[in-house]
């Protein structure tokens, strides 16, 4: 086995290891930050928390959030939607469609592709969305996919490579739990 897929292989295992557990696994993110420092904000108190963990996802949202994360160390191109490399909304369309549902490519639709849920409810799989003006689709900025114990994968921006993060950071704007709109 190459030594990439071997390197992508032990990063998947840690990631859901620490989800399955509820260990933090900020340490095993993918990759130096391209920028340097730390944008990151801190979790906020254990009462604050999502209660959601790996295993508590709807069927389909674990099967985007398991696909999402085979995805990991792919580069951060703008518009992309894979196979080779994403873009944020890029790549929670693709992890969607593997799950049967389909979503258009860009945050501000996407934004709009089920029911909002409460930070306290959210699920694997959930869409995590982040901007600077509120909850106005076209100033929404990034989105990730929830993967469990504050964790989220995302596509961060040019430079970065696909990786896992914590959800605690600047801007988040909500959580959409995206549905088939064809079985609604």
């Amino acid at each position: 086995m190459p030594q990439e897929a071997r390197r992508r292989t032990a990063v998947v295992m840690i990631v859901l290891a620490c989800a399955l557990t509820g260990a933090p696994a900020v340490w095993a993110q993918t990759g130096p930050r391209p920028f340097g420092g730390n944008h990151w904000t801190p979790a906020p108190p254990a009462g604050q928390r999502p209660a959601g963990t790996a295993g508590t996802g709807t069927r389909l949202g674990d099967l985007a959030a398991d696909w999402a994360l085979t995805q990991l160390g792919k580069p951060y191109t703008w518009a992309a939607a894979g196979p080779r490399a994403y873009d944020c909304s890029g790549l929670t369309m693709r992890a969607w469609q593997r799950a049967g549902v389909g979503l258009s490519h860009w945050t501000g639709t996407q934004w709009t592709s089920g029911p909002k849920i409460s930070l306290d409810a959210v699920r694997r799989g959930d869409l995590l969305f982040f901007g600077h003006r509120g909850r106005d689709p076209a100033a929404i900025r990034h989105v990730g996919i929830y993967i469990g114990g504050g964790l989220m994968v995302h596509a961060p921006r040019t430079g970065d490579v696909v990786r896992v993060a914590s959800i605690w950071r600047p801007h988040l704007v909500g959580v959409v739990r995206p549905r088939d709109r064809a079985a609604v």
